[in-house]
């Protein structure tokens, strides 16, 4: 994402495209082309923003979206950014997470069933959480905050302003990414703090570390040590069982036993041509002695 390029300098969090097809659906007066969802009841839909029919359509519509892009980490983010709208636009966050974890997983066995889904979609849905909730909610809310930041700046004079709500937010998830690691999670902040890096160097000509936000991801050194040692201990251990406990252990006996052989016999002939090559040449250097004999 190159800042300078947009007017306006606002940042689209990495699941806008999400937002952006979903909102298409809403004005979609067409709710007859979805098989299963004219029936679709749950509870949970009830009073609800889009009510069963409508809700149903839009998150199958949504599930035909992924499916066709075909491409594993849009589909993953996607799952989890369809969670989020459940609970925030479809539910309007009046249900719990577990209710609207009820009702998505209810959508996905009518997806499946009568829209040859081939439980695609399974894998994502049935591990997500209350976690994978707040992490989506996280980055959207930072990137928020980040855009209402540049509405307040942009009239500024270059160089002032620098500092924003955005670096005790960075910092808090940060410490949570680095004490419980989850690559989609870090791996969307490391790239939140380098768009905003850039917005604070470039756009609003800030000199100073102090107004950058730090990397995620920190050098551990004594990591760095004990992996190493482990492994090898580790690896040592397997070795050992292997070769008192398993065929394995006759296999390499005899395996070092044949080539200790053949070093062996290698060097016993080595030694016997030396020793004949000594020989020869003991032979050669010896003098010749023509020994005359008088015929009377």
């Amino acid at each position: 994402m190159i800042l300078e390029t947009q007017t306006d300098n606002k940042l689209p969090s990495p699941y806008s495209d999400y937002k952006k097809e979903l909102d298409n659906y809403i004005s979609d007066s067409d709710t007859q082309g979805i098989y299963g969802c004219n029936e679709f009841r749950n509870q949970h839909l009830s009073g609800s923003k889009y009510g069963a029919v409508k809700t149903c359509t839009m998150t199958i519509k949504f599930l035909f979206h992924l499916k066709e892009r075909n491409v594993s980490s849009y589909q993953e983010y996607g799952c989890k950014y369809l969670f989020y709208w459940l609970y925030f636009d479809a539910l309007e966050s009046k249900k719990s997470i577990e209710n609207t974890l009820d009702l998505y997983r209810e959508i996905n066995v009518l997806y499946n069933r009568e829209h040859d889904g081939d439980n695609k979609f399974n894998k994502y849905i049935s591990k997500m959480n209350n976690d994978t909730f707040e992490k989506v909610k996280k980055i959207i809310h930072i990137y928020d905050v980040f855009n209402q930041y540049t509405s307040q700046v942009k009239s500024e004079v270059p160089g002032t302003k620098c500092t924003s709500s955005c670096v005790e937010l960075f910092n808090s998830y940060a410490d949570e990414c680095r004490e419980v690691y989850d690559y989609d999670f870090c791996n969307k902040l490391t790239t939140f703090g380098e768009q905003y890096n850039f917005f604070i160097r470039k756009i609003r000509e800030c000199e100073g570390e102090e107004y950058l936000l730090p990397p995620v991801h920190v050098f551990d050194a004594t990591s760095v040590i004990i992996i190493p040692f482990s492994l090898m201990f580790v690896t040592s251990s397997i070795l050992s069982f292997l070769y008192k406990f398993t065929a394995f252990g006759p296999w390499i006996r005899r395996l070092i036993w044949n080539k200790k052989n053949m070093w062996e016999n290698s060097n016993k002939q080595r030694d016997q041509s030396l020793n004949t090559c000594e020989i020869r040449k003991n032979n050669s250097k010896k003098p010749s002695y023509n020994i005359s004999y008088n015929l009377s």
